[in-house]
Parts: structure tokens; sequence; C-alpha cells
């Protein structure tokens, strides 16, 4: 019995991740343990590179795992009173301030400036060459280092959908979910709670901006940092267990 479930759990990870993509179900009530999401590297760099955008890419439903260490967002506090565990990420600063995302004749008491907003879906640091001896300037010889950090983004114009247009610094999304103390604490004390963003994707379905900061003496350094979205609707946003792959809470659109 136990091999055949393990066997199950298997077939369900693959069935969820990769090129399976476009058949996640967002009915299921529980994900394997240790379930990450789909590789949005992986995906990026599909996606980047169709021409046209394939159509199982077009109507497929993606599950990426959200970036929880990236700034102070995210919070989890156990309510002992109401015995509930209460989850929220913060949306209020998440705005992309590149300038597709621009609404110029927005009027702020209706509507914001900054059209799309974002969830961080991780990095990667990369070298492109190995270390070389410039002249900085004349007569001042240094060895100069490179380094590219890829910061890869959720980009949606739809974060309304979820909940009244608010400017308060605790706008975003959250779910109080039942438990006891002890089984909180393991969550919070283990790290294992999980954020995943369901999400479909539309035109123009990604976008790149590039930074280039050049070396200088006190850091010997060209660094240039490259950040890539994926473009599209946000359906849902789930609370998970990564240890067990149980589904906490959720947090489902105001509006279909």
């Amino acid at each position: 019995m136990q091999r055949v479930l393990k066997f199950l759990a298997a077939a369900m990870l693959l069935f969820l991740s990769g090129h399976a993509a476009a058949h996640f179900d967002s009915a299921v009530q529980a994900l394997p343990a240790g379930y990450a999401g789909d590789d949005i590297k992986k995906w990026y760099g599909e996606i980047f590179a169709s021409v046209p955008v394939a159509a199982s890419i077009k109507e497929g439903v993606f599950a990426f795992a959200v970036d929880l260490d990236v700034g102070p967002n995210f919070s989890q506090e156990y309510d002992t009173a109401s015995g509930k565990l209460e989850l929220r990420y913060n949306m209020a600063f998440n705005q992309i301030a590149e300038g597709w995302s621009w609404d110029e004749l927005a009027n702020p008491d209706q509507r914001d400036y900054y059209r799309f907003k974002f969830l961080p879906l991780g990095f990667e640091t990369a070298s492109r060459h190995e270390p070389v001896v410039v002249e900085l300037y004349p007569g001042k010889m240094v060895e100069v280092k490179n380094r590219w950090r890829y910061e890869y983004f959720l980009a949606f114009d739809n974060l309304y959908d979820f909940y009244e247009r608010k400017v308060d610094d605790d706008a975003g999304f959250g779910a109080a979910v039942a438990m006891k103390a002890e089984d909180a604490r393991r969550l919070v004390e283990g790290k294992t709670l999980r954020t995943l963003a369901l999400c479909r994707l539309k035109p123009p379905y990604h976008a790149e901006s590039n930074t280039f900061w050049k070396a200088t003496f006190a850091e010997p350094v060209d660094y240039t940092l490259r950040k890539r979205y994926l473009v599209g609707d946000l359906l849902e946003v789930w609370f998970y267990d990564s240890a067990s792959g149980k589904v906490l809470a959720k947090v489902r659109r105001n509006q279909p």
C-alpha cells in the first residue's frame, strides 16, 4: 500500500510540474510533499523563445512559488484567542515602476498610476567571464569582477479583483487558518509555510528591464541587474505546508 501511495504522489508531482503546468488542477486540496511550483527560470526561457507563443501556454494555468524572503511582506502570527494562524502577504508597495506599467492619465483617487503589481518568484546570480584588469582612470589599474543578477516576477493588473482598492500598509492577501497552537508552532519554527500564485498568462506574456552599474575603486565590480517578468492574470493565492503538502488556504478573486 505504501508503495502505491508513493507512486501516486510521484505521479501527481510530475503532473503538476514542468510541461504539465498547463494542466494544474486548482481543485486539489493537497500537494505532494516538497512541492515548489513550476520552474520559473525554465518557463521564462521557454516563453521568451516562443514565437508565436504556444496555445498550451496561452490557455494553461501556471503555479509559481512566491519568494517570501524578499522584503518584509509576509507575516504569520498565531492568535491564541481565536485558535487561528493569521497569514498575510502585504502588497502595498509591490508596484511595477517600469514604463510599460505607467497609467499616465490615472486619477489617483480612482486608480493607481502604476497599473501592474508584482509577486517575486526568485532570482539567480552568475558571472559572464573571469575578472579582468582594467584602467579605470589614467594610470590606475584594478581587477574588475563581473556579476549578473536575474530576478523573476509575476506581473499582473487585476489585484483589485481580490480586495477593495486600499492604500494602507496592510493591504494584501490574507487568511486565518484554524489549527492547534502546536501545529502553528511547527509551521512557523520549521519555516515550512509557502505561498503559491496561480495565474494564466496574457499578452505581452513577458517583459525585461536592464540596469548596469560600472565598477569603481570602492566597488570593483561591473554589476548588471536584469528583471524578468511573466505577464498574466492572477487567479488564486494559496498558502500551504511544504513539509506535508497540505493546502491551508486558497485566496480567490471576489470577481470571476
